[in-house]
């Protein structure tokens, strides 16, 4: 399992405003709305490579607590073991033309030297388990009055999708499901089209149609798998031109640009997608 272009981006400028706490025995990133607004809903957000400490991730919290109104966690599922971010400037020069073939092995050793043992410690039979306690958890105190919604991004995305599934573990021990509603933006390593197949709660997926990971034809038949679940809501927004990690490692240094643009317009679509989705719930919950 591997995913090269999960380690490719940019660290974009910003100072995140949450704090921090230990929320059901994880170091947690915890945004809220702004101050005298109650929260409409919980979102957990299950990262990308470069975990909690990524300051991208953290801005992203913070936006989606003050645009959507909610209470934001963003938990060290990876124990302290995500990918330094000293990795996207190897995997930069491994993919820049411009870099000589000759030092094209020191950088691609470097970035081995990062993203393999992240691989190894961050597999799903490893962080599912940790994901799923926290969820569990979550749905006896907070979201036992609030719905919960979890967006996972690249290596996130891959768990969110297997969340969105219906089985034991994605599941209370009262048979209530971990969260209302997913979103997912470019994820890496699915299975397709088996862990689509699986899907049996409402997802909704940004993706690019330049993404190296996930390619179209993927996408497009992750589409007609999920148009014809007919007890599932779904969407998948294809983003011309985007490529992989978009919606987080998008250069924002020119807020007119492309890049900067797709990854607010996937923002907005997280958004008003939980928005939706939470409606629903707690219209379902008063019924």
């Amino acid at each position: 399992m591997s995913c090269p272009r999960c380690f490719t981006g940019h660290v974009n400028p910003g100072t995140p405003q949450g704090r921090w706490e230990t929320i059901h025995t994880l170091k947690t990133y915890v945004a809220e709305p702004a101050k005298g607004k109650q929260a409409l809903g919980v979102i957990v957000i299950i990262p990308d490579a470069f975990g909690v400490g990524f300051v991208n991730n953290q801005i992203l919290a913070d936006h989606y607590a003050s645009a959507g109104q909610y209470l934001v966690y963003l938990p060290d599922f990876m124990d302290g073991k995500e990918a330094p971010v000293s990795t996207m400037l190897a995997m930069a020069h491994v993919f820049d033309n411009q870099v000589s073939y000759l030092w094209k092995p020191y950088y691609i050793l470097a970035a081995m030297y990062n993203f393999v043992p992240f691989m190894y410690k961050n597999r799903v039979s490893v962080t599912s388990p940790r994901i799923t306690a926290f969820l569990k958890a979550l749905r006896e105190d907070k979201g036992a009055s609030l719905p919960v919604g979890v967006a996972g991004f690249c290596w996130g995305g891959l768990h969110v999708v297997k969340l969105s599934a219906d089985n034991a573990e994605t599941k209370t021990a009262s048979g209530r499901p971990l969260a209302d509603a997913f979103f997912t933006a470019h994820p890496s390593n699915l299975t397709i089209p088996k862990d689509i197949e699986d899907v049996k709660r409402n997802l909704s997926m940004a993706i690019g149609d330049d993404d190296a990971v996930m390619g179209i034809k993927q996408v497009r038949e992750a589409q007609q798998i999920l148009a014809g679940k007919a007890d599932v809501d779904s969407e998948v927004v294809v983003y011309p031109g985007a490529k992989h990690g978009f919606s987080v490692r998008a250069s924002k240094t020119k807020p007119d640009s492309k890049e900067t643009q797709q990854s607010e317009e996937a923002e907005k679509q997280a958004i008003a997608w939980f928005q939706r989705q939470f409606e629903a719930a707690k219209r379902n919950q008063s019924s």
